[in-house]
């Protein structure tokens, strides 16, 4: 009798344990569930055809919410900078890269211990590795360097990623000497739909605009591209010393996109004013002015 009693409590007791051992929470064992969300952004992309005109005729800034700054900075720019030993090979810039065209790839840093996205690396056909920091590090103080590329962080916004980027030096918006400041900080949204990655680019600049700048453009998901090395060598093409440039008032082609087009000067001088349907009325008044 006692033995049969002895033998019931070691079952019953087996039985508590078996039934605790899978009802605890198994601290020793890997979790497969994913820390936070993440959309993956990676792989070779090649853009979609669209209407973004990567330059325009020189002094022609229609589109760019430009101030008064940011005006006479581009009227007073010449494009045989372009000549300049210290151009010939400069990067583009960041956000003008997506609009250049020649494909990007988008690589992920993971990190080999916690496997945690640590950063996206954003490569373009002329612009050094760009990494995107997901780590939660902060931008550097104001005072740190500018380089081309910039100083990026990015989130996830639902399965929007979202890139703040600070630190750019002063170049191009487009390639005609219509430029952002060193104070400039661009944002990008990135989003997927299947295989289509669309770019929404917000370009803030406290010294050359009076508002953001927005653009946007789609990619396709290229799984039969790579990225090409893009091969530059620094020569001396400028034909005078010095660095090339027009005193206030005195560039002699300022008018020339605006004959061209058919169209006032002040039509072509960018300014926030001239992005809304109401500018129109504006414009046919000018140019009824000028037709009399």
């Amino acid at each position: 009798m006692q033995r049969t009693v002895t033998r019931a409590a070691v079952s019953g007791c087996a039985c508590v344990l078996i039934a605790a051992l899978f009802s605890a929470p198994a601290y020793a064992q890997a979790s497969f569930d994913a820390p936070y969300q993440t959309t993956d952004f990676s792989g070779e992309w090649t853009e979609i055809a669209h209407e973004i005109e990567r330059a325009a005729d020189l002094y022609d800034y229609s589109g760019i919410p430009y101030n008064a700054a940011g005006r006479m900075r581009a009227d007073t720019g010449d494009i045989s900078d372009w000549s300049i030993p210290e151009f010939v090979c400069r990067p583009h810039p960041g956000i003008y890269n997506w609009y250049h065209g020649g494909g990007v790839r988008i690589t992920k840093e993971i990190d080999p211990i916690s496997r945690e996205l640590v950063a996206y690396h954003i490569q373009f056909l002329r612009a050094l590795d760009r990494p995107v920091y997901l780590d939660g590090r902060p931008h550097p103080p104001a005072y740190a360097p500018h380089t081309w590329a910039g100083f990026s962080t990015g989130r996830y916004d639902g399965n929007t990623l979202v890139i703040t980027t600070t630190h750019l030096k002063e170049s191009y918006i487009r390639a005609n000497t219509a430029l952002f400041s060193e104070k400039a900080t661009a944002t990008e949204y990135l989003t997927l739909d299947g295989d289509i990655m669309t770019v929404t680019t917000l370009l803030d600049d406290p010294a050359y605009l009076e508002e953001p700048y927005i653009q946007s453009l789609s990619f396709r998901r290229n799984l039969h591209q790579e990225l090409p090395y893009f091969p530059c060598t620094v020569g001396v093409e400028n034909v005078q010393e010095g660095f090339p440039h027009f005193l206030p008032g005195k560039n002699p082609y300022i008018a020339d996109a605006a004959k061209k087009l058919g169209l006032p000067v002040d039509a072509v001088k960018g300014g926030k004013e001239t992005l809304y349907p109401e500018y129109r009325e504006k414009l046919q008044n000018m140019q009824s002015k000028v037709s009399k």
